[in-house]
């Protein structure tokens, strides 16, 4: 059974529902804007709550199909311990206490048919008590659990809540009985990294030495990608953040623009209150159009001009002139205004004077 699956996808769940929102609109009106996100996190808070309670439920019926099935019984306490997690029970939407009866229920009957996965079962107890905050319970269980049968599920958390009473002395003993039981990479390292941090062992030559130095050039080589990967993400991100502030800069600049335009006008009489544009393409294929103030977000009219055509093109102005890409991601534009001619230059990538 995969461990935290349920989790990832929740937490992707809600990070992809509250990424949906317009960060355009309500742009010069701080209490609508707040207003807007509130109101998107409401909605995904209660469409993950649906999500988890339904996979809940999902669970509750296989226990109930398959008593004494091991596999079903940790799902089902796995699910459970995501209601603590995520708030689920702190709303109400879930008895926590009459759940978590209904998991040690379910855990008792599979290991009374499965006596060989008593390990995995008081593990899988032990974690939901410390997602329910029950840690004075949640100890004994885990040591229970390894006592059964040394894991790595059930040491990672023993090891903090050993640390967290105290008792960090007791650590590398764990440690010790829990490293021929790793099955992979990702639990080696997961287990060294625990190891080191709660024995409070220094360095990982000092602090794994009882590993052997196989565990600690190990150790050493893995966390040196992981910095390295989350410097690159960081770089990503930081590079993203700043993309987005360029953005956000240039469509306040356009909008600025219209603005004034219109000021102009009005004071020169009404007479630019439209645009009238004569539009030659010099690139050479067609060319996507936006016209409106922002491509990617906002309203407006989508056309576009093939290969060394001119079009003319008319309507209420100042109006915001695009050039968008596959993804509608603006690439060049400029306001238009009064009467004017303008051309795609030949670079496909911005206007000039036609």
């Amino acid at each position: 059974m995969t461990r935290f699956s349920l989790l990832t996808a929740t937490a992707l769940a809600s990070f992809a529902a509250a990424g949906c929102f317009n960060p355009y609109a309500g742009l010069f009106d701080p209490a609508a804007m707040q207003a807007q996100q509130a109101q998107v996190m409401a909605d995904a808070q209660a469409q993950n709550d649906a999500q988890i309670l339904a996979q809940l439920e999902e669970s509750r019926a296989a226990v109930k199909a398959s008593p004494g099935d091991m596999n079903a019984a940790r799902v089902l306490a796995q699910r459970v311990g995501a209601c603590f997690i995520l708030g689920l029970v702190d709303r109400k939407k879930i008895d926590g206490e009459a759940a978590i009866a209904e998991v040690d229920a379910a855990l008792e009957e599979a290991t009374k048919k499965n006596p060989d996965q008593k390990a995995e079962a008081l593990a899988s107890k032990g974690i939901l008590f410390l997602h329910a905050k029950r840690n004075a319970e949640a100890l004994p269980t885990l040591e229970a659990s390894m006592a059964a049968r040394p894991t790595v599920f059930a040491c990672v958390p023993l090891l903090k809540e050993l640390d967290d009473a105290g008792r960090s002395g007791e650590v590398v003993g764990h440690c010790k009985k829990a490293r021929p039981a790793v099955r992979d990479d990702e639990e080696r390292y997961t287990l060294l990294d625990s190891c080191l941090q709660h024995a409070h062992g220094g360095t990982a030559e000092k602090g794994l030495a009882w590993a052997g130095q196989a565990d600690i050039d190990f150790y050493n080589q893995t966390t040196d990608e992981i910095v390295q990967e989350k410097a690159a993400r960081r770089a990503e991100q930081e590079a993203h953040s700043a993309q987005m502030r360029a953005d956000f800069d240039a469509s306040r600049r356009r909008s600025e623009e219209e603005r004034a335009a219109r000021a102009g006008a009005g004071s020169a009489g009404g007479g630019g209150s439209t645009y009238s544009l004569r539009l030659h393409n010099s690139c050479s294929r067609t060319i996507k159009l936006f016209f409106g103030d922002n491509p990617k977000f906002g309203s407006g009219t989508r056309t576009s001009l093939g290969s060394n055509t001119t079009s003319s093109y008319s309507g209420g102005g100042p109006k915001t002139v695009w050039i968008v890409d596959e993804r509608d991601q603006g690439i060049s534009s400029f306001v238009a205004s009064g009467s004017q001619s303008m051309q795609i230059t030949s670079s496909c990538a911005g206007f000039s004077t036609y």
